[in-house]
């Protein structure tokens, strides 16, 4: 993708944003010239490891266990000693304790960042396909991102959440902004 206009994409991007925006209310769309997220562990009050639970797909599994040395039983949650799977494309959770995740340590530290999920390393980031003709989101097989970027009616969105406080860095250039969309749509589509 790097042969691709980040102008024109970003125009393309901020025209859909103006259909898309309602519908995601706890996010910003992030453009070139956007703040960079920077880790801000000590201005964090780590909402991403407090309120949402971890979908974890087999390859996060077997990563986790691989580069952690723990056994899905240590990091999942469980039911009757048991990891529970749901019947989702990402069927277990990562496991949680005292409503926050097993993992986070003392100042917001990540006791497993090696070996964290997709989601973890996702975060605050991800990619929608915004229709510009149905004036909707694609959620069943978007096209690639090099077809979406190159124009048509599909859209990838960069999306931030609004409740990290991380978007404090350096504006992204436009080369730096595409790396950023490139790496999360490769992801998000669990080809990490």
């Amino acid at each position: 993708m790097t042969d691709a206009d980040p102008f024109a994409l970003a125009a393309r991007m901020a025209l859909a944003w103006e259909a898309a925006a309602a519908r995601f209310g706890a996010y910003h769309l992030i453009l070139p010239g956007s703040r960079a997220f920077v880790c801000k562990t000590d201005d964090c009050e780590a909402a991403c490891c407090r309120v949402f639970s971890v979908a974890m797909h087999d390859r996060d599994v077997a990563r986790f266990a691989r580069v952690s040395g723990l056994q899905p039983v240590q990091f999942l949650e469980l039911e009757n000693g048991e990891p529970i799977r749901l019947p989702l494309a990402q069927p277990y959770l990562l496991a949680r304790d005292e409503g926050r995740c097993r993992f986070l340590r003392p100042r917001h530290r990540c006791g497993a960042y090696e070996a964290r999920p997709t989601a973890c390393r996702l975060y605050p980031h991800f990619v929608v396909y915004w229709n510009l003709e149905t004036a909707r989101p694609v959620y069943a097989d978007p096209p690639p991102l090099t077809a979406a970027a190159a124009g048509g009616p599909i859209v990838p969105l960069l999306l931030g959440h609004d409740q990290c406080p991380g978007f404090t860095g350096p504006p992204l250039a436009p080369a730096e902004w595409l790396a950023l969309l490139e790496e999360t749509d490769h992801l998000q589509r669990n080809l990490a």
